[in-house]
């Protein structure tokens, strides 16, 4: 795009795994949305950097009674799989953290999210048939665990899954090990999910922008958001680095960096900064044939044809890039402790990246009810690849003005408005 005023119809700020999945559903139905992106290509955000799993049986919010104890009791032990940097602008997110991880709410939020990872699986499925090359495999993932306390929780959690219509298969460590023989023997069992799926994020990120941009979208790279104008309840103005815009419509799509643009349209939204790593290394014969979830270390083992990627954790250090080696080593030595024969594999890549987490766990999706031409599409956390594409048909249709085929009440950006104060909105007189 030059440089210079433009008018696109609807400009989507973000060109992560949601924003594209939903500049590919608008492109597809007539619209022309310009995407803004900040980072030099659409690798740039953490959509590229994930394990790839897509997943319904792993719905479980964020917020929950383990996170909670596991957050407090290792705050500031920077080689924990959830740690956080204290500071006191995180003591409101921590609050509404709280609040969330309460058993009635933490079973709502599964249903919502094992039900929206359902269709959104479908709709992957569906990119595939239309000829995207996102690298879609249905292998099934196994979780494996190195505790007895934790394996029996994975055992009622598969029970509990086997009444949704997950189907599950509970292991010992030696029926794990025969199935799977690169697990090693720190492990006491395993629960294996025959109907979950993976792809390559780098690969979905490039067909998906591909497939936008063909289908009639604008593609914009450095085009970092500096500010904005509301005026009469609607933005009337994006400033960047590539020009002004005013646009019909905004989706904001942004990830982590919700929360710094939420405030300069003066609707204030508390999306935290949580920073996960990724190491990939060199594949080998004695790979695991399928995805691994090491579940006390938060680490999933993702094997693909051209690398090992070992992702996980969380550390909630707001829009902080910095390399943590301490956890990049963490997260090394918990696959050589789980798998077999990794640690002569060499380190290809060393990644982290920034997820957008809200305090409830749940994505923030919809209209809020003080902006009428803002649209969100955020907040989804370790799920963002997974939920993309039902989050972009969903967009899509509030966009459009189209009634969504999902209840978005309970993803609404208005439910965080107690308590909220934030900058107010810069009002341009010259379009008063």
């Amino acid at each position: 795009m030059t440089r210079g005023s433009r008018s696109p119809d609807v400009a989507i700020v973000g060109a992560g795994s949601l924003g594209l999945m939903t500049a590919l559903e608008l492109a597809r139905r007539g619209v022309r949305p310009v995407i803004l992106e900040r980072g030099p290509d659409v690798l740039s955000g953490c959509s590229s950097g994930s394990a790839g799993l897509l997943s319904p049986a792993h719905s479980t919010p964020l917020a929950t009674p383990g996170a909670v104890r596991e957050g407090l009791l290792h705050m500031l032990r920077r080689d924990s799989p959830f740690s956080m940097r204290p500071r006191p602008s995180l003591i409101p997110w921590l609050l509404r953290f709280m609040l969330a991880a309460r058993g009635d709410r933490v079973r709502r939020g599964t249903e919502l999210i094992r039900d929206f990872s359902f269709a959104s699986l479908e709709l992957h499925k569906e990119l595939v048939r239309q000829g995207l090359d996102t690298g879609l495999e249905v292998l099934g993932a196994i979780n494996v665990y190195e505790t007895e306390k934790a394996y029996v929780g994975g055992l009622a959690e598969a029970e509990d899954l086997s009444s949704h219509g997950i189907k599950a298969q509970v292991m010992t460590a030696d029926e794990a090990r025969t199935f799977e023989p690169a697990l090693s023997d720190a492990i006491v069992g395993g629960v294996f999910y025959p109907e979950e799926a993976q792809c390559d994020p780098e690969r979905f990120m490039l067909a998906v922008a591909d497939a936008a941009v063909e289908a009639g979208a604008e593609l914009c790279t450095r085009a970092e958001v500096l500010d904005a104008t509301v005026s009469g309840g609607r933005v009337v103005r994006l400033v960047t680095t590539i020009g002004e815009i005013r646009p019909g419509q905004v989706v904001v799509a942004n990830g982590a960096w919700t929360a710094e643009l939420s405030r300069r349209l003066g609707l204030p939204i508390p999306v935290q900064g949580g920073k996960g790593y990724h190491v990939d290394l060199t594949p080998s014969e004695g790979d695991p044939a399928v995805p691994v979830y090491l579940q006390e270390a938060r680490v999933i083992a993702t094997p693909y044809a051209n690398r090992l990627r070992l992702a996980g954790t969380l550390q909630l250090t707001g829009l902080s890039m910095r390399m943590d080696q301490v956890r990049v080593r963490a997260t090394v030595r918990s696959g050589m402790r789980t798998l077999r024969g990794i640690e002569a594999s060499r380190v290809t890549e060393v990644w982290r990246g920034i997820r957008p987490c809200t305090p409830d766990g749940l994505p923030i999706l919809g209209r809020s009810e003080r902006l009428a031409n803002v649209v969100f599409a955020t907040g989804h956390a370790m799920k963002g690849l997974h939920l993309a594409p039902e989050t972009g048909r969903l967009i899509a249709q509030v966009a459009l003005d189209e009634p969504p085929t999902r209840d978005l009440t309970p993803f609404s950006p208005d439910r965080f408005r107690w308590g909220a104060r934030g900058k107010q909105p810069t009002e341009d007189r010259r379009d008063g």
